[in-house]
């Protein structure tokens, strides 16, 4: 198997492992999005392929934009996603609740 081969048989088991759990957790719901020191609460929807994830996400004061993570670099927790090296996540829960006052 050469390398490409082994990184695609990675992204396929990845992406059986977590697809489910992102599309039922994360995709439509009103979640935390973390960049750095910005953080704002909004909608993420998620659309999933071979390669990962799309994560278009409109927050409550109208701002609109895109992340995405490859599945090989998707770090995964029951109430947090992100991706590796990018640094952006997603939360189910307000990470800094001291950075809104």
């Amino acid at each position: 198997m050469d390398a490409e081969e082994e990184i695609e048989q990675k992204k396929k088991v990845r992406r059986g492992r977590f697809e489910q759990h992102i599309l039922d957790n994360f995709d439509g719901q009103e979640v935390w999005f973390q960049e750095k020191r910005v953080q704002m609460v909004g909608e993420a929807k998620i659309l999933t392929d071979d390669w990962g994830i799309r994560v278009n996400f409109e927050s409550t004061d109208g701002e609109v934009f895109s992340v995405s993570g490859r599945w090989d670099y998707l770090v995964v927790y029951a109430d947090r996603l992100g991706a590796a090296y990018s640094g952006w996540s997603l939360t189910t829960f307000c990470p800094y609740p001291e950075w809104n006052d």
